[in-house]
């Protein structure tokens, strides 16, 4: 799983890093992607994370809509406690 030479990034002081040109030609990483990072016995991985567009999601929402029974305020309530949890 070779990608060639590695590369060196430098983290700022905000704790930033910026992936290398070549790298992100390579692996599609424009401005707002959003990647996973993961901690390993060997170090930190990045893993791209593959989002639906707000099209997809609203096909989604609508086809569990039929096998789901939530009223409009209980969806409201189960992201509200969502986000409450990410924080």
């Amino acid at each position: 799983m070779g990608t060639g030479d590695p590369d060196v990034a430098t983290v700022t002081a905000k704790g930033q890093i910026t992936i290398p040109s070549r790298l992100r030609e390579q692996f599609g990483l424009e401005q707002g992607t959003k990647l996973m990072v993961v901690p390993t016995d060997y170090g930190i991985v990045l893993k791209k994370l593959e989002l639906p567009s707000v099209e997809e999601f609203q096909q989604r929402v609508e086809e569990r809509a039929e096998t789901v029974d939530l009223s409009i305020e209980e969806v409201t309530q189960l992201v509200q406690d969502a986000r409450s949890d990410d924080r």
